[in-house]
């Protein structure tokens, strides 16, 4: 009987050393293990899963990758975390303006960074990020017009924004942007010519700005972020404002595709890598961000998405014509007028137009 209580009581002390023992150090084991993954929140189609699956075979950091649809979402999102659980986004230009003003960015550790000397200058030290303290530049797209060539084999063709927002251009459904800054930009634009930072919309253009994207929205079609080259492909569309890359991908399956440079000049768009503010791995998302820089990693996201690299040295290896190479490089003449799209307004002015431009 004696032996039975010894062995029960010698039974139970073990398990409490097992449990305080599980208690102390299982934390600690997981929050180890947890150190040794990152946190992405990107657009959809940005990232080649290919190359991430390579990066966490090579360097035992697994990338759990999360997406958003637009950057007003991603805004949203890390403003109201305050970029809690994220250890690397994927900005467009004007966001970085955005977070980096709200003090949710760090500052950009360029001793780390094995490629810098290789990033296209031209993609440098703008208005949105000055010196590129928050932001690097991965890649870049410019805004296009496509177009149904065969609906324009009959009809005139003038390269022009007024294709978007002329009444008597008009004569046909087009697909806008779903991104409000974007598209008030855009109107802008069109009806002020650019408008130099830091200068902001009056009260008075912000208001003409709406009653014109009011009036156009018996042509639109659509509004979409993503695929808005799906509308012309389907010929429900015959102009939609696109980014290159969804051009070029499509213009390969249906030949009737085309696109137009808007002769008063355009607008590019790049997208960038920052780290939150709250971010507590920055040595395992540095050694992310250089693999994503490498030519071969580089190459692989111009293969699958066709957006432009914002590192030269890649070029040598891209099956591209002088041409093309002159447009990723930035050389072309097409670029001579090219403009960022910025906050002309406060977000709070956007969103109440954008409100009313949807539901008028």
């Amino acid at each position: 009987m004696k032996l039975k209580s010894v062995m029960i009581r010698s039974f139970l002390t073990a398990l409490w050393v097992v449990l305080i023992f599980g208690i102390l150090y299982f934390p600690k084991i997981t929050f180890f293990q947890a150190k040794k993954s990152i946190n992405v929140f990107a657009w959809g189609d940005i990232l080649d899963p290919t190359v991430v699956a390579e990066f966490e075979k090579t360097s035992g950091i697994k990338v759990n990758l999360n997406f958003y649809a637009s950057n007003e979402e991603m805004i949203v999102k890390i403003k109201a975390t305050g970029g809690e659980g994220y250890d690397l986004i994927v900005p467009s230009d004007y966001s970085v303006e955005i977070l980096g003003k709200e003090g949710l960015l760090k500052d950009i550790d360029k001793s780390q960074l094995t490629f810098y000397s290789n990033l296209n200058p031209l993609l440098l030290n703008h208005d949105f990020d000055p010196g590129n303290r928050y932001s690097i530049p991965f890649e870049w797209e410019v805004f296009l017009l496509g177009i149904d060539k065969e609906y324009f084999k009959d009809h005139p063709l003038n390269p022009s924004w007024k294709m978007l927002f002329d009444d008597e251009t008009i004569r046909y459904r087009i697909t806008m942007s779903n991104d409000p800054i974007q598209t008030l930009f855009m109107a802008s634009y069109y009806l002020f010519g650019p408008l130099k930072p830091p200068q902001q919309l009056t009260s008075d253009q912000l208001g003409r700005i709406t009653k014109l994207l009011i009036s156009q929205k018996k042509w639109v079609n659509a509004y979409a972020d993503f695929r808005a080259d799906y509308f012309l492909a389907t010929k429900n569309s015959a102009v939609a404002v696109s980014s290159s890359s969804y051009l070029w991908r499509t213009m390969k399956k249906f030949p009737f595709v085309g696109y137009v440079i808007p002769k008063e000049g355009t607008f590019l768009t790049i997208e960038n890598f920052c780290i939150p503010q709250t971010s507590e791995k920055e040595h395992l998302t540095y050694q992310l961000i250089n693999f994503l820089y490498t030519r071969k990693s580089m190459k692989a996201h111009f293969d699958s998405y066709g957006i432009f690299p914002a590192t030269l040295d890649v070029l040598d290896d891209l099956d591209i014509d002088g041409p093309t190479r002159d447009l990723i490089s930035l050389a072309s003449p097409e670029l001579r007028t090219t403009h960022f799209i910025r906050l002309l307004s406060s977000q709070e002015n956007i969103r109440d137009a954008w409100v009313q431009i949807k539901t008028d």
